[in-house]
């Protein structure tokens, strides 16, 4: 992988990467993954337990990853010149050897950019900031089913880190899991790709019966002079508290039995009160006018409802019965298979 220099953290900052570059790697519990794919139903975009209606939103985006969820959205067309991009951007010719369908491989980056010179100039610095944030959008927030590829498109939205920090990153992610969970959720369906971090960590902070024991085991952060930095972003706690190694995970079996006996007082509808998000950074909490409103979530071709009106719990309020509803699923079929020249955004 491609280690965090100090020296882009400036840049990260800009470009509103700089929170889910904090959260590190954390390992997959899929046993637990799975049996929330179970419970996803495609229709609403909610999980269905035993208490009621659950899901990811706006909010557990932003709280847990850092990413701005108000802004522009990330559409437009897939398909760019990308020897200009690569060459411009990143310094290296695309790899004509070594390249999928405009995608390359991601252990590819960390071969061009092993370690920052001491000496960079800002040019080598900023190419550097753009293929670590590759790197998380290839490894965590938009991967594939591949889990090694990542498509140089993203390039034409990190050119200027001031212009990247205007989009909407967290509700592109967003709308790629719903999209990978309807996906799953699928009879046909055995694989998972996009943001899966996101719904575990999701799962640990409102499914405390689900949640692996927090313990005394502090790991060593990502970055040097950490106090020098901003404070990372809710999901941190997480890396911070958790060895998984010398944790034992439940089996798929274990799970679905303790969702299927969920009680209501085992769920926290609330995990993050104002006490909590008055301590966050402010890049986690800069869209929260937001977190409740009902509209489509936009991603190239990807177009998923974000219905928080079915989870008033979530954000303390009183549940009413939602409208009726079911997602389209034409929407569902919209995929970029022969279509990498259209303009989505049109």
């Amino acid at each position: 992988m491609v280690p965090l220099d100090e020296r882009i953290v400036g840049h990260l900052q800009e470009a509103d990467f700089y929170g889910t570059a904090r959260i590190g790697f954390i390992s997959i519990d899929w046993h637990l993954i799975t049996a929330l794919v179970e419970r996803w139903r495609p229709e609403t975009h909610t999980f269905h337990f035993p208490v009621g209606e659950m899901t990811i939103t706006l909010q557990d985006v932003q709280i847990i990853l850092g990413l701005p969820v108000d802004g522009l959205p990330i559409t437009g067309r897939v398909e760019q010149d990308y020897e200009a991009l690569c060459l411009t951007q990143l310094g290296f010719p695309f790899p004509k050897n070594n390249r999928t369908g405009g995608r390359i491989q991601i252990h590819q980056l960390s071969r061009w950019f092993p370690n920052l010179p001491n000496n960079a100039n800002e040019v080598e610095v900023q190419r550097y900031a753009r293929t670590y944030i590759l790197q998380l959008i290839g490894g965590t927030l938009f991967a594939d089913k591949s889990n090694n590829l990542v498509h140089i498109t993203y390039l034409q939205f990190l050119e200027d880190f001031d212009a990247a920090g205007q989009y909407s990153w967290g509700s592109a992610t967003l709308a790629h899991l719903y999209r990978q969970l309807c996906l799953a959720s699928d009879i046909d369906g055995s694989e998972i790709a996009g943001p899966v971090i996101l719904l575990q960590l999701w799962a640990w902070d409102r499914l405390s019966f689900l949640a692996p024991i927090m313990g005394n085991f502090l790991r060593d952060d990502i970055i040097q002079n950490e106090e020098l930095f901003p404070p990372p972003p809710f999901g941190h706690r997480w890396r911070h508290a958790l060895e998984t190694t010398g944790t034992s995970m439940h089996v798929l079996t274990k799970y679905r039995e303790m969702i299927d006996m969920q009680a209501p007082d085992e769920v926290i509808w609330e995990p993050y009160p104002e006490t909590v998000i008055g301590d966050l950074p402010a890049y986690c909490n800069g869209g929260r006018a937001i977190w409740r409103t009902r509209a489509p979530l936009l991603f190239f071709c990807v177009v998923e409802m974000y219905n928080p009106d079915r989870v008033m719990r979530q954000f303390g309020l009183r549940q009413r019965i939602p409208p009726l509803q079911s997602t389209s699923i034409q929407l569902h079929k919209i995929d970029l298979r022969g279509k990498t020249d259209k303009d989505w955004s049109a």
